[in-house]
């Protein structure tokens, strides 16, 4: 209430037979002027002049509040904060990396905070990269100087033929995660759609939320909510095991293929862990795969290989900003 009148006393000290202009520098007009203007930075000289009266100033004031309130429904509405409809978005926020459990290279559990990022709902299938191979000309040397991926003719575990100048999936495989590319491929294909690979702490976080979980679905591993063990004996069709999906209805982290993300190997910060590995040698993979143990699949657990080299268990996604 006192600061109320102490408004209005100063509002009504000014001369309204002509617009209360600041007067010369210095001045008690001038300094008394230039307050009123400090206490309304976004409103003109001529429009606090009119503002007379409480019931002038109070109802000025809630049409504003309205504004600003239409004005963030709107912007809430944008489709910037909308991720796109292949990929889910991960908000903004602390989670719990590593584990105690885990191998060596998980520790030590730390809390990561992380900006909103999306990150693709299923692993890249093999049509996909086959649209991105046919577009910019084929695997070899289009992914910065390095083979992108194996056809069937260089690797026989390849489901990608070459077939009348053009790459198609082997019949049956369409849905399939892509394998057999190497980590320039899958860096290459995330560029071309102006996407990138997901760091190691994104995909980490994308597949075990804030909670610590060890796997994305809980703690206990379930053999009904992944492709492992080779039980199948292949990969499967992306999103075959809906049961399995993440916090964040990312499927398929869990199993099927291991995935690239962009961060080279190295012990985390705080470690006292050493291994021969670490360095600019070789890429982290993360999710474990049709021919793994469960136990690779936890969301915690890191494997390596080099990024030249193209694997029939090894896939990837894409990350991308909101």
């Amino acid at each position: 209430m006192f600061l109320w009148k102490a408004l209005f006393d100063r509002l009504n000290s000014c001369s309204y037979n002509a617009i209360c202009l600041p007067g010369p520098p210095g001045t008690a007009q001038d300094a008394h002027v230039r307050g009123i203007t400090n206490l309304f930075p976004l409103l003109s000289i001529a429009m606090i002049n009119r503002l007379r009266t409480p019931a002038a100033l109070i109802g000025t004031i809630l049409i504003v509040v309205a504004l600003v309130g239409i004005v963030r429904l709107l912007w809430g509405l944008l489709p910037i904060a909308v991720p796109p409809s292949d990929m889910v978005l991960v908000p903004a926020d602390e989670f719990i990396m590593g584990s105690q459990e885990g191998s060596p290279d998980e520790r030590p559990v730390r809390r990561v905070y992380l900006e909103a990022f999306c990150i693709d709902r299923y692993p890249v299938t093999s049509a996909r990269y086959v649209q991105f191979l046919n577009a910019v000309g084929g695997p070899a040397g289009q992914c910065g100087g390095h083979i992108c991926l194996d056809t069937q003719a260089e690797n026989p575990d390849s489901r990608i033929l070459y077939r009348q100048g053009r790459y198609v999936v082997e019949a049956g495989y369409e849905q399939h995660p892509v394998t057999n590319v190497s980590w320039y491929g899958a860096q290459a294909y995330c560029r071309y759609y102006d996407k990138r690979l997901p760091t190691e702490a994104e995909w980490e976080k994308a597949a075990r939320g804030t909670d610590g979980r060890a796997y994305p679905w809980g703690d206990n591993l379930d053999p009904h909510k992944l492709n492992s063990d080779c039980r199948i004996g292949d990969t499967t069709p992306v999103g075959n095991y809906p049961t399995g999906v993440s916090p964040y209805w990312a499927y398929d982290m869990a199993g099927n293929v291991w995935e690239w993300v962009a961060d080279w190997y190295r012990a985390y910060p705080g470690s006292p862990y050493q291994s021969p590995f670490f360095g600019e040698k070789y890429k982290v993979v993360r999710g474990g795969s049709w021919n793994h143990p469960g136990s690779d699949a936890r969301t915690t657990c890191r494997d390596i290989a080099h990024p030249a080299r193209r694997i029939h268990v090894v896939g990837f996604r894409c990350a991308r900003e909101p």
